[in-house]
């Protein structure tokens, strides 16, 4: 085999390992900050959220979104989000993988 078509394999398997690891898993909730170090953008919980088709207050944005629980929806697909909550005063916290976030 060549070294070449390794190196395609091995980037190949990388590339959709990293993908799958942005995922969201169906009803579990995920802080945003969770969402960002999973490798979501601003945008692209922005536009979870609308995909997930459920009320969220006017005022998530980008400084609001780190300390905001969202439910991944499994039935809207991957990347739909509900909002959830926002964390008050003490933020939200990282559960761990295989866990839901909560808030303080």
């Amino acid at each position: 085999m060549h070294a070449s078509t390794i190196f395609i394999a091995l980037a190949a398997f990388a590339g959709a390992a990293l993908a799958e690891s942005g995922k969201c898993h169906g009803q579990r909730l995920y802080c945003g900050r969770s969402l960002r170090n999973m490798g979501w953008t601003n945008d692209d919980i922005m536009a979870g959220v609308h995909k997930g088709s459920q009320w969220y207050p006017i005022d998530l944005g980008p400084n609001t979104i780190p300390d905001t629980l969202f439910e991944c929806d499994g039935r809207s697909g991957d990347d739909a989000l509900w909002y959830r909550s926002a964390c008050a005063d003490n933020g939200c916290h990282d559960a761990g993988a295989g866990h839901s976030d909560y808030c303080n």
